[in-house]
Order: structure tokens, then C-alpha cells, then sequence
């Protein structure tokens, strides 16, 4: 009898143990149940369509989510306020503008601070300004700059001198980049560094068959470095802009792999151009890289490459496309689809971090972010703004399923929202819009314009859309639900 109550107790006392244990894990992943509940509860709402609205009306769910967000934006914008950027917001009083435009001033003067030459770097010859600190050393700044969430810090006065050193420090060796599927080079520059160099491919008002059709686009990598500083989402490598003269810097230094991918070709006035096919998935002797013919130069895009010491994970994203015409993914057709992620990825910081890069890939246009990269055994590693290629591609079309993980989860970091909020309602667009700080930005760059008109009004309309969004999801949950600490 002692032996049957003492297995009694037992048992009592193990699960006892088991039920403490639960409310404890439930306890510490709280917000994503809430947020799974509130998904669930609300599966006919505005946002969470239900597939008999679907039915109802013959949509798919992207055409639902882009009617239910333009009807949003017709309701908070005028067609003229729209067209010009203005917000008609009677909750603003004059002091919040005031405060606001203070912000967007002082945060617009630290951006272009740091892309300054410093006065100690002042030269009538703008290649040599970076050497007047040692290369090695520069390269040394920009590694201790990485953290487990940021490539960049918010202030960084010595940017300038790293993207000089990216345009104009000598090439001692190139060689091939396997990874991926488009054509590009791996530089080791002096002092040791090394980088990527996207070529540009096309002319900037080329507009692809598709959203991810085409070779990667040299001009795209470069503004969306200097948008991810915009945004606050430091999380893309440094990128600049580089004239490399093929003959001269490229094919002396060149690996044996390398080399023998170049097919020198005649031109009908009878000059040689030195041009390559390199080695990558798509590339082949049948389409060549080849320099202008009066300079003998290409330009394109640098990229910095991360500190060694950062290893990268890369995993597959769970709003990944099909890439077939015919066949959609699951988030295509599943409003719930949210609920599934949030089985295997938490709200903090994964679920916000494909929140703020869905936003980012919205505005530049990229639909192409098949997988996603963080810092390997990394401790709350940011998702990594990695391969921005395939942007400012058809700037008249605003793919909407980019926006999928805001549309089907709506949730956001609040410091996101204000952010974004900032640039959309400032009374003084012509300085503070997207569009205008680009302008602004990169005007002194060496091949400005990076981006026709068209791309960059986009960029300004696309904004609003977020916005209309996000006021979407305020209709249907309460704002301290979807706005995220």
C-alpha cells in the first residue's frame, strides 16, 4: 500500500513540475500566441480575408489585399495631396509638426555628414582623399562597425573615407565569384580587403520581363545601401560605386579561372575590347561583359565584404516564391498563413525583422529574397539586407505579395511605423520624401543619376501604400497590438 501512494505521490509531484514548466514557456513566448490568437479571432476581418470573400467576388488573395489597401488609400489621401505627398491629418497639431521636421532635419544632416569628405581628407584630386590614412586601417573601421544588429553604426563620420577606399584603392587581384547566379567578381583591394563588383548590365530605364527576371542591377545594390540608412535598418553591406578599367586593372590581375573566361572581341572600327564571361550559374561564352568602347571601362557596384569572423547562415524564407508562373506558395493562397510561421519563427526578433525587410524590399522593388542570411551562432542576429540586385526593376507595378508578412501578420516595430511616418507626412516634401533625401544623398555621386524619375517617385508612392497598410491593420486590431516595443 506505502509503495502504491508512494507512486501516487510521485506522479503528482512530476506533473506538477511539467505544469510550471509550460506556464512558464508559455509565459515567455506570450506576444506570439496573443498574436496567433488575435489571427485567428479575427479571420474575417479587413486584413485575415476569408476565402468566402475570396469566392464572393472571384480574387485571389493579392488582388483582395490590393483593393482593400488602394480603397485605404484613397480614404487618407486626396488625389492631389497623394500626387503631391501630403498628408490630411487634422490629429497633427503645429507643435508635432515642428518636432517632427526638427527630426527629419537633424537626421537628414547626420546622413550627409557622414558621406562628406572630413577637412582633414580635402583635395582638388577626390581619388586621393582616403589616403591620407592607411588603407589597412580604414578597412579596420569598417569591421569593427559590425554587431550582431547593425553592418553600420547610426553615426559614422569615417563612411566617407570607406567608400572612397572602395572606389579608388588599387586592385592587386581578381578572380571569379562562383556563389550565385549572375555574373561578378571577387577584388582583393590593397591593404587586404575584399569585395564584390556587380557590373551594370543594363540601362537604368530597362525594364525586365518579369519582377525577378534578368541580371542583377549594379545601381540597385548601390541606393539600397544608402536606403537601409535611411530606414535605420543597417543591415546592408557597404556599397559604392566603382569605374574599373578592364585592361589595365582587371586582366593583369586576373586568377587563371578568370582569364580564361576572356574572349577579346574587334569592334567595327577595328579596336579590341578585352571582355569576359566569368563563372557563375548563368554565365557562358555566348553573353559577354564587355567595357565601353571609347573608355574601356565598366561601372558598377562594390561591395564590402563582412569580417571573416562573421560566418553566414542562410535559410530558407517562409514567404519564398514558387518562381513558376502556374504554381503558387502557400502565403499566396493562405490568409492564415501567419499562424504557420509563428510555429517555427518567433515575433521577436524574427517575424518583425521579415516585417521591417518586406517593407524595405517593397520600396526598392525586390521580389527576388528567396532565402535569408543572419550571422551564424550569433546571439539575436539581425536578418541581413544581403543581394539587393534585383530592384528598381518596372516602376510603374508595386508588387504587393512583397508586403505579404505585414499584410498576413500585421505586426511592425513601432520605432518602424514613426519612422516610416516621419518621411510620409512631413509637411516639406520637396527636402524630406524618400525621393528628395536619395536626390540629396547621392546627387555627388560618380554615376548619379542611380535612378530615373520614375524609379524615384516610386519610391515616394510606394511609401504611402506601406502606410495605407499599416492603417489597415489599425482597423483591425487595436494599435498596441500591431505596434511592437
Amino acid at each position: 500500500m506505502r509503495s502504491f501512494k508512494t507512486r501516487i505521490v510521485t506522479v503528482l509531484f512530476v506533473c506538477s513540475i511539467i505544469t510550471v514548466s509550460m506556464l512558464f514557456y508559455f509565459m515567455l513566448i506570450f506576444d506570439d500566441k496573443k498574436l496567433a490568437n488575435n489571427l485567428i479571432n479575427t479571420s474575417r476581418s479587413v486584413i485575415v480575408v476569408g476565402f468566402a470573400e475570396l469566392r464572393k467576388e472571384n480574387l485571389t488573395l493579392c488582388e483582395t489585399y490590393e483593393k482593400k489597401v488602394k480603397l485605404k488609400l484613397t480614404q487618407m489621401f486626396d488625389e492631389d495631396s497623394a500626387a503631391a505627398g501630403h498628408h490630411i491629418d487634422n490629429d497633427d497639431d503645429d507643435d508635432e509638426k515642428s518636432v517632427n521636421e526638427n527630426y527629419l532635419g537633424n537626421f537628414f544632416e547626420s546622413l550627409k555628414s557622414d558621406l562628406q569628405p572630413k577637412q582633414e581628407d580635402s583635395s582638388n584630386n577626390s581619388a586621393l582623399n582616403f589616403k591620407n590614412k592607411e588603407l589597412k586601417k580604414i578597412w579596420s573601421i569598417a569591421k569593427k562597425w559590425v554587431r550582431a544588429r547593425q553592418i553600420i553604426p547610426e553615426k559614422a563620420p569615417e563612411l566617407s573615407l570607406v567608400i572612397q577606399a572602395l572606389q579608388h584603392s588599387k586592385i592587386i587581384k581578381s578572380d571569379v565569384s562562383r556563389k550565385g547566379t549572375q555574373l561578378k567578381l571577387l577584388l582583393t583591394l590593397e591593404g587586404g580587403q575584399q569585395a564584390l563588383f556587380k557590373p551594370r548590365r543594363y540601362p537604368l530605364d530597362y525594364i525586365p520581363d518579369d519582377i525577378y527576371a534578368g541580371a542583377d542591377r549594379h545601381n540597385g545594390e548601390i541606393v539600397a545601401f544608402h536606403l537601409s540608412r535611411i530606414l535605420n535598418q543597417r543591415y546592408a553591406p557597404i556599397v559604392a560605386s566603382r569605374i574599373i578599367n578592364v585592361a589595365n586593372e582587371i586582366k593583369p590581375v586576373a586568377s587563371p579561372s578568370l582569364l580564361a573566361t576572356f574572349v577579346p572581341q574587334t569592334t567595327k572600327s577595328n579596336k579590341t575590347l578585352e571582355c569576359f564571361y566569368g563563372e557563375c550559374y548563368y554565365c557562358n561564352e555566348y553573353e559577354l561583359l564587355c567595357p565601353d568602347e571609347s573608355t574601356g571601362t565598366l561601372e558598377g557596384a562594390i561591395i564590402l565584404m563582412l569580417p571573416n569572423q562573421y560566418q553566414l547562415q542562410k535559410l530558407r524564407h517562409p514567404w519564398q516564391r514558387t518562381y513558376k508562373k502556374n504554381l503558387k506558395a502557400q502565403w499566396e493562397m493562405d490568409s492564415h498563413y501567419c499562424l504557420s510561421v509563428l510555429k517555427s519563427n518567433s515575433l521577436r526578433p524574427r517575424v518583425l525583422d521579415f516585417v521591417d525587410t518586406a517593407i524595405f524590399d517593397y520600396l526598392i522593388g525586390n521580389a527576388d529574397r528567396h532565402h535569408y542570411e543572419v550571422f551564424k551562432d550569433v546571439s539575436n542576429s539581425a536578418l541581413l539586407l544581403i543581394d539587393n540586385g534585383k530592384s528598381f526593376g518596372d516602376p510603374a507595378h508595386d508588387e504587393t505579395t512583397i508586403i505579404f508578412p505585414l499584410l498576413q501578420c500585421c505586426v511592425i516595430r513601432n520605432q518602424t511605423y514613426q519612422h516610416l511616418r516621419r518621411f510620409a507626412f512631413s509637411t516639406d516634401s520637396s527636402r524630406f520624401n524618400l525621393s528628395s533625401i536619395i536626390r540629396q544623398l547621392l546627387s555627388n555621386d560618380q554615376l548619379w543619376p542611380l535612378l530615373t524619375e520614375r524609379h524615384l517617385q516610386a519610391l515616394d508612392r510606394r511609401l504611402r501604400m506601406i502606410i495605407a497598410t499599416i492603417e489597415l491593420c489599425f482597423d483591425t486590431y487595436q494599435r498596441n497590438y500591431v505596434l511592437k516595443n
